[in-house]
């Protein structure tokens, strides 16, 4: 796995060696997520790894049970992907948080089967928010970024 998501790495990062990686620790309250949870059974099983400069990579390809158009992956799937890519920024940095608000640019459409790398990471951290942005790539092309906060888990519970 590491190998391949070097190689995808390398077209956006091309200073990336395997050696930079780490993998990231999900908390346990985090391991039936559809996208990376390891006990989920119809879960994608994304594993993120972070980088020495504190982003986080994962690799993903959509299929045709993620199609909205004919032969494009749903706007919806991509989205998630980025709140994933975001999500483990924070569980990176040891932070259990929720999305709060989120915005998407679409730059391009995303065809069916592609490989995407998706990237994660911090930009401001005020306890109880977080400042996150996310980017999908495909062939090393920026296809689709976001910001988003994030509200620390628990946060306002009585």
């Amino acid at each position: 796995m590491e190998l391949v998501l070097i190689d995808s790495l390398s077209l956006v990062s091309p200073e990336t060696s395997a050696d930079d990686l780490c993998a990231v620790v999900k908390p346990l309250s985090h391991q039936h997520c559809m996208l990376c949870g390891t006990q989920n059974l119809l879960g994608l099983h994304l594993q993120f790894f972070s980088t020495a400069d504190q982003q986080v990579w994962a690799r993903a390809k959509g299929s045709i049970h993620q199609q909205g158009y004919q032969g494009i992956l749903h706007g919806g799937f991509l989205s998630a992907l980025l709140d994933s890519g975001m999500c483990q920024a924070l569980f990176q940095q040891n932070i259990e948080a929720v999305t709060a608000d989120m915005s998407i640019r679409y730059l391009h459409e995303v065809p069916l089967n592609s490989d995407i790398l998706i990237k994660g990471k911090i930009i401001s951290s005020r306890y109880p928010l977080y400042k996150v942005e996310g980017e999908l790539y495909v062939a090393g092309q920026l296809v689709v970024k976001s910001s988003a906060r994030f509200m620390a888990k628990g946060f306002g519970k009585k």
